[in-house]
């Protein structure tokens, strides 16, 4: 799959007393990357709600490796990199536009669920829109579960 990649300015109010970006606010960067993915596909959080699929967050492993200060142009990518019959995974990257550093590297765990939080398949027509758009997505490893839900 090749990657989304998106563009945002980092902003004042998003760093903290040392002058830099605060971790937490990675984390936004990367929940603003995955929705502009998912409505680049033609699928909007609320369309997918209403068609009874949520597909919600269950683990996030960040390595901070560059700090980000106010007005930097940053790039934030998605690519789909495991696939399970219910989860999947996505790798993002922070990237300083000025000078291509990785200022952070997210790998973020999702799983496919009905309204009521009951694991279901990844949806065929988001699967469909992904290898349109993005030339493919992994196939299913054997033998993966999704991570437990709280």
């Amino acid at each position: 799959m090749e990657e989304f990649k998106t563009e945002l300015k980092v902003r004042s109010y998003e760093c903290d007393m040392y002058g830099h970006v605060n971790n937490a606010v990675y984390l936004q960067y990367c929940e603003f990357a995955r929705v502009e993915f998912l409505e680049q596909l033609g699928f909007t959080l609320v369309k997918l709600k209403q068609s009874g699929i949520l597909l919600p967050i269950v683990r996030i492993e960040i390595d901070y490796r560059k700090p980000l200060y106010s007005n930097e142009i940053i790039e934030v990518t998605v690519k789909w990199v495991k696939r399970g019959r219910s989860s999947a995974v996505f790798e993002q990257k922070i990237i300083k536009k000025a000078t291509r550093q990785v200022a952070a590297l997210a790998m973020v765990t999702w799983v496919s669920t009905d309204l009521k939080g009951k694991t279901k398949a990844i949806p065929s027509l988001l699967i469909e829109s992904v290898q349109a758009q993005f030339g493919g997505v992994p196939e299913i490893e054997p033998n993966t579960r999704p991570a437990k839900q709280l």
